[in-house]
């Protein structure tokens, strides 16, 4: 219960939180700094509860806006920044306690939002893929369909696209670096 508490610091949203998102990523530090004012107190409190040490929380808290700032420009591509922040903040002090050696209490309710916040993210991460591969070419989208959902091999593709085992290659090439792309913006504050 105290842990959905938490969370639940975490769920309110700014006033036009998409737009200031937008603004942020604009490269607007006034945008930047009604984020940081709204969050910065419960990053800091969560992180300080969880490690036990002000100082600390208070560092670990600054670096988590840092990240923020310095990857503003994916923003606006995230759903709930709240749940954004909860997760990076999370994974910030279990990072600053293994690299410690020091011992986090996870409470069971703890364990059990961590596997909501994984479900959040795979089906996060598969909306993104599913969208992504959506906007590609036609031609590009049959031959990573075909091939990463359907399993088939890149001289099965080119019979059934009538196309060259080299134009395969080069479309597959481009899609899973378009997609790799993706999955490494979104990956940055696991």
């Amino acid at each position: 219960m105290e842990n959905q508490k938490k969370e639940s610091n975490f769920a309110s949203m700014l006033p036009d939180e998409k737009k200031l998102l937008q603004r942020m990523a604009e490269d607007d530090p006034s945008a930047f700094r009604t984020l940081f004012d709204y969050y910065y107190p419960r990053v800091r409190v969560f992180l300080s509860t969880l490690l036990l040490r002000q100082d600390e929380a208070e560092d670990l808290a600054q670096n988590v806006f840092v990240k923020i700032w310095n990857f503003r420009a994916h923003l606006p591509e995230v759903h709930s920044l709240g749940a954004y922040l909860y997760r990076m903040t999370r994974n910030t002090a279990l990072e600053y306690a293994r690299k410690h050696r020091m011992q986090v209490e996870l409470s069971e309710e703890y364990a059990e939002s961590t596997a909501v916040d994984e479900e959040y993210f795979a089906r996060e991460m598969r909306s993104r893929l599913v969208s992504r591969i959506a906007d590609m070419p036609e031609r590009r989208r049959q031959v990573i369909t075909l091939s990463r959902l359907e399993g088939k091999s890149n001289d099965e593709i080119a019979a059934i696209l009538g196309i060259s085992k080299k134009t395969v290659e080069n479309h597959l090439n481009a899609a899973l670096r378009a997609l790799r792309k993706l999955t490494s913006c979104l990956t940055l504050f696991l």
